[in-house]
């Protein structure tokens, strides 16, 4: 059985000029371990459909009908209490630009430990050494400073390192890779990509790769979905 299912996906915005169809009718499956790539071009309804798995839209978004699939456990009306425990412990989502996703305001360490301490059993201490721990796996240097510095700090690919160990510190099933090295430089994407494909061979997840470079495809994918005008 296939770890993902999704099937005959619609997912529908309300706006002022009427209703817009981003994702038409999307089906797919995600094998345990592999990698899926997603391609298209700008507003194809590749992330749309990511959001939608994860059920993260904006408030004039909905699925209109489909299903999704999660271990034969259907997550499509499932109801916010279940889709708690699915974010970030078995589905975990890396957004495209990390300066945004991640607070100015607090620190790398507390924003770590909040994602740890909201998704698994562990106390502030426990939180605080899987942090570390997370920060030491993608090749962050000297960690336990790191955890006390804020995002300025750091350069985009380090924050793109911090959001990757935020994404598997829950250690997900699947890992959704939103075009995770977009707003990074040519030598810097290839060390994230890197970092990705020995992490994945490490921890054994599924990975939905999303982007627009089939070079990223070439290098990492085990299966590719190409997306126009929502629809595969």
């Amino acid at each position: 059985m296939a770890l993902l299912e999704v099937r005959d996906l619609h997912t529908a915005f309300t706006t002022p000029a009427g209703t817009v169809n981003a994702v038409n009718g999307v089906s797919f499956n995600l094998e345990r371990g592999k990698v899926l790539g997603i391609v298209g071009e700008s507003g194809s309804g590749k992330s749309v459909t990511a959001y939608s798995i994860m059920q993260i839209l904006e408030k004039n978004g909905k699925i209109v009908s489909g299903s999704v699939k999660l271990d034969g456990q259907e997550l499509v009306d499932a109801g916010e209490k279940v889709m708690k425990t699915v974010r970030g412990n078995k589905i975990s989502i890396i957004f495209q630009d990390p300066m945004t996703s991640l607070n100015p305001t607090y620190t790398i360490g507390h924003q770590l430990m909040e994602a740890i301490m909201l998704h698994t059993p562990r106390n502030k201490k426990e939180a605080w050494d899987r942090a570390v721990e997370m920060l030491r796996l993608v090749n962050v240097n000297e960690p336990e400073k790191r955890m006390k510095q804020y995002p300025f700090e750091f350069s985009g690919g380090m924050r793109q390192r911090v959001m990757i160990a935020m994404a598997l510190a829950c250690e997900p099933d699947i890992l959704i890779a939103d075009e995770p090295t977009t707003a990074l430089d040519v030598t810097i994407q290839a060390q994230i990509l890197e970092l990705m494909q020995s992490l994945q061979k490490e921890l054994g997840m599924a990975i939905i790769m999303i982007t627009h470079d089939l070079g990223v495809v070439a290098q990492m994918c085990d299966e590719v979905i190409v997306m126009y005008a929502g629809s595969i």
